[in-house]
């Protein structure tokens, strides 16, 4: 896998390019694909986004996200677009398998791949050209980097900037999470200086949900919340019927597992939620316990240190019981 400096010659030449990200993409990555939207249309290219799945309701305010094709809906339209695209960048997922059912379409595709990622044990070899750094704050501040270490900075434009504040934010957590560094304040102080009205943003994404959302976080923390002291760890565990009676949408249980690391001492956090095809956990830790490895030894799942996801097919109690053995194995890690 080339260093993606080595990808700017190509983008000289007007070419027919597709962006993707990961199933369910969040703020970073329909942030990160919006941005290179922009930039790469700016530069006269020929540019789709391509998400495998639907998204939450709260991104849909993002510039460029009403042509963004949703796999599922547009399959023979999207598969068409990749066969013949000359350039495809993957963003925000470290592996094809992030994308769920575009997963074969994107392995089989003949053009130049190239990923701009920020998760752990990329596979590089899937890619031509690429950069993952697993200090950056976000996939979104990687785009930022991509676009003012190239030949076209001056490009970057108010709408590139809305993309790239929202992944920007959301992936640190409004900047509190440790990952946030002095070179992602500096990338923001440049586009408030381009005139990013930060604080527009910060509603459209916090501050835009439906009464039943709230009602539902309320209904889970009351009836579904257990502290388990003695490790240190908090675990909420939403089944089906909750999730139909407050007609829950993808996006509605986002940040709902940082609830749980609000509580004093507590360092680690897990959500569990039972989906139609799978159970989907969400995993959140304080301090050095890494939830990457937790994630990945124990429900194929994976991510960064303090923030991670899995997956099992069996049913939610059975996870559970599995989560509560297994959290013994890690008493002196959470002590």
């Amino acid at each position: 896998m080339q260093a993606l400096e080595h990808l700017y010659p190509l983008l000289q030449t007007p070419r027919k390019i597709v962006i993707t990200m990961h199933q369910k993409p969040d703020g970073d990555a329909m942030g990160a694909a919006l941005a290179m939207f922009h930039f790469l249309k700016s530069l006269g290219h020929q540019v789709t986004v391509v998400s495998p799945s639907n998204w939450a309701k709260f991104l849909n305010w993002m510039p460029g996200c009403k042509e963004v094709l949703d796999y599922e809906l547009y399959t023979e339209k999207c598969k068409e677009l990749i066969n013949n695209a000359e350039l495809l960048f993957c963003l925000d997922f470290n592996s094809m398998h992030r994308t769920k059912k575009l997963e074969t379409v994107l392995l089989e595709a003949k053009c130049v791949k190239a990923l701009i990622d920020h998760h752990e044990e990329p596979v590089e070899e899937h890619f031509e050209y690429g950069a993952s750094d697993i200090l950056k704050s976000s996939t979104c501040e990687m785009v930022y980097d991509f676009i003012v270490q190239s030949p076209y900075r001056d490009y970057l434009n108010l709408d590139m900037a809305a993309c790239i504040y929202t992944g920007i934010m959301t992936d640190t957590g409004s900047f509190r999470f440790a990952i946030t560094s002095a070179e992602t304040h500096k990338a923001v102080a440049h586009l408030k200086a381009l005139g990013l009205e930060h604080s527009i943003i910060h509603e459209k994404i916090y501050d835009n949900f439906l009464e039943n959302r709230l009602r539902f976080i309320g209904n889970a923390l009351l009836h579904h919340l257990q502290v388990l002291y003695e490790y240190n760890t908090a675990l909420m565990a939403i089944g089906k019927k909750d999730i139909m009676k407050f007609d829950i949408q993808t996006g509605d249980t986002e940040g709902l597992v940082n609830y749980l690391l609000t509580i004093q001492d507590i360092k680690f956090g897990a959500l569990l939620i039972d989906r139609v095809e799978e159970r989907k956990w969400s995993f959140r830790s304080k301090g050095n316990f890494d939830v990457n490895e937790f994630a990945r030894l124990h429900f194929e799942g994976g991510g960064h240190k303090n923030a991670a996801g899995g997956r099992s097919s069996e049913s939610i109690e059975l996870n559970i019981q599995k989560f509560k053995e297994v959290l013994k194995l890690y008493e002196a890690d959470l002590a």
